[in-house]
């Protein structure tokens, strides 16, 4: 399938060559245009034979673009291929009804892998998806690997034949496409020496396999007629944590990095302090939440240099937080907050009443998690939210927006921490 057009910017390179909003995309130096991938693949060359369908009639052009600038078009989205497993501890099968459809879909696709870090297991990759990796220069890639054990691998991801996981690593890593995996850890399946032989396969293709994440498996409490799993407890935690550290000192005097990273949630299981800085190698993971809380009570230091010592007008703010993060915040954040002369900071813990008591992360919380929590509170002048608890168009999980929650909490003004408490002091002090 052609890609099609779906805007063109103004006076650039696309826009000269009479493309329009609409137009298909046929080839380009003869090559098919299938994606926006093969797109920015095959247009970054001087000279373009290009074939483009414009109102249903198929011509031919030539493009000079000697100083290779952009083209100027957005395309159209592509079509997400599905995952090709069934895992026994799929989040997407434990939603609830009533959220954001896109929720529902079992994303397997390599594109997005390279194009938004997502996780896949590559299952569903061909040879002709491994050989378009290679020429198209794919990387990295984010392979979600849980477990090298055939016999388990087969049992706790529902495949019926094995699925070659270690061939296609070690094809990568011969053609050096970078890539991070993950492991998602469900005790009395992939844990103890199952985990361990899963980190040496892992390690023996260190020079392209740049990061493992290990991360909790994640339960809500609609999991009726799935498998019966458990969750990690502290215990488990605390011995992982002793694990991984030791691991680690072997890794980094080897390769120069630790290798092994653990999720966050790790270590508030385990009630025990997050690492150091330089022990995450600067940051790999960040958006898989390995190293985010320690990156934020660092950052919240560094900009509390900078805080106003008195407010000229006081004012009350509510900080809401999931059930597992909420000790930073109360022991960290909050205090330091309301040593400002004028303010008054409250926190407020929002239990999962969507996803259900299991689920504590703060990235989780929907609408109807914080008017649950904030609805017989005293607010006072702001609420301020999570930073992960919308996605890109702004909407939380239950399809509603922060306006949609003011206005439901009796108009107080509700803003989703961006990271900078400047601005934050900026916006309570304009209130």
């Amino acid at each position: 399938m052609p890609v099609t057009i779906k805007a063109v910017e103004p006076d650039s390179v696309a826009d000269l060559a009479g493309w329009k909003a609409g137009d298909q995309v046929v080839s380009i130096n003869f090559h098919p245009i299938q994606d926006v991938l093969d797109f920015r693949f095959y247009a970054a060359e001087e000279r373009l034979d290009v074939r483009i369908r414009k109102s249903g009639l198929l011509t031919e052009q030539t493009i000079e673009n000697r100083n290779l600038a952009p083209m100027g078009v957005e395309l159209e989205d592509f079509r997400i291929k599905h995952c090709g497993d069934d895992c026994m501890f799929c989040f997407v099968d434990q939603n609830p009804s009533g959220l954001r459809e896109s929720l529902y879909f079992r994303d397997g696709d390599y594109r997005m892998s390279f194009l938004y870090g997502n996780y896949i297991t590559m299952t569903n990759l061909r040879e002709r998806d491994l050989d378009r990796i290679v020429t198209q220069r794919l990387s990295p890639l984010y392979i979600s690997v849980h477990c090298t054990d055939n016999e388990i691998r087969h049992k706790m991801m529902g495949h019926k034949t094995d699925d070659r996981l270690m061939e296609k690593l070690q094809f990568l890593r011969d053609h050096d496409i970078e890539m991070h995996t993950q492991i998602v850890l469900v005790p009395g399946w992939n844990d103890g020496d199952v985990l361990r032989q899963t980190i040496h396969d892992l390690y023996a293709l260190n020079d392209a396999i740049q990061s493992v994440a290990v991360v909790p498996v994640g339960l809500t409490a609609h999991r009726a007629d799935l498998h019966q799993l458990h969750p990690l407890s502290q215990q488990d935690a605390r011995a992982l944590i002793a694990d991984a550290h030791t691991w680690q000192d072997v890794f980094y005097t080897e390769i120069g990095r630790r290798f092994v990273y653990l999720s966050d949630e790790m270590y508030l299981l385990a009630e025990t302090p997050f690492p150091q800085m330089d022990r995450y190698d600067d940051f790999p993971l960040m958006e898989n939440g390995v190293g985010m809380c320690r990156d934020f009570i660092t950052e919240f230091d560094f900009q509390a240099e900078e805080f106003p010592e008195t407010l000229e007008t006081p004012r009350k703010v509510t900080l809401v937080t999931g059930e597992l993060p909420s000790p930073i915040l109360e022991n960290h954040i909050v205090p330091r907050l309301n040593r400002v002369l004028g303010l008054s900071a409250n926190l407020v813990v929002a239990p999962n009443v969507l996803f259900g008591r299991p689920v504590t992360v703060s990235g989780l919380l929907s609408y109807q998690c914080f008017v649950a929590a904030l609805k017989d509170c005293d607010l006072g002048n702001l609420v301020l939210l999570p930073p992960d608890c919308l996605n890109f168009e702004g909407l939380f999980m239950d399809n509603k927006t922060p306006e949609d929650l003011s206005a439901t909490l009796g108009g107080v003004p509700v803003q989703v921490f961006g990271g900078d408490w400047v601005e934050f002091f900026e916006i309570l002090q304009s209130l």
